[in-house]
């Protein structure tokens, strides 16, 4: 299904959305993990621990941060595609970040986790039939459907993908994300 088919619209989360190239949901989740297996891992390991300004992510805690946001977008999506009409609690960006400890880990185990998720995400989503799609439920204060949780996991990462390129490789100007 393609973004047309979202309803209602998820309000703050288009932004993410706006991302998404129109095409089919499950063709967006597939291109984003290939975009995930192209990344250079040895150009990015040596920027693991940049932050491009004081009080800012590494680059270590943005991926993990498109991890973390994933899991729980995921499981909005299985609770509303599976009926469940509790509302799912709200997700604290920074308290999962500042308990994070990426410092530890290597880019390449970071990466390797997301692409893992990322299959699992996309098996997922291609469980769900056209019904259980538009299905919908509460995140946060904004009812959303299970097709526009897809969408919106796909958009974030390309969000933070751009944030990537401009304020952590823009310092690092003969770098290139992809191989």
């Amino acid at each position: 299904m393609k973004k047309e088919a979202i309803h209602p619209d998820p309000g703050y989360y288009s932004r993410y959305i706006s991302y998404v190239p129109d095409l089919d949901m499950k063709t967006v989740l597939e291109q984003t993990l290939q975009e995930l297996q192209a990344l250079d891992i040895a150009k990015l390991e040596s920027l693991g621990n940049y932050a491009y300004a004081p009080g800012k992510w590494t680059l270590k805690g943005v991926f993990q941060h498109i991890t973390d946001t994933e899991r729980v977008f995921a499981y909005r999506a299985m609770m509303f595609a599976r009926q469940d009409r509790q509302v799912p609690p709200s997700m604290d960006q920074d308290l999962y970040a500042d308990h994070a400890e990426v410092d530890h880990r290597s880019m390449a185990d970071i990466l390797e986790e997301l692409i893992l998720l990322r299959k699992a995400t996309i098996a997922q989503f291609n469980s769900y039939t056209d019904t259980a799609l538009l299905r919908t439920g509460m995140c946060w204060q904004t009812e959303m459907s299970v097709l526009a949780l897809g969408f919106t996991i796909a958009g974030h990462q390309l969000h933070h993908m751009d944030i990537i390129r401009q304020r952590y490789l823009s310092a690092h100007t003969n770098m290139e994300v992809s191989s």
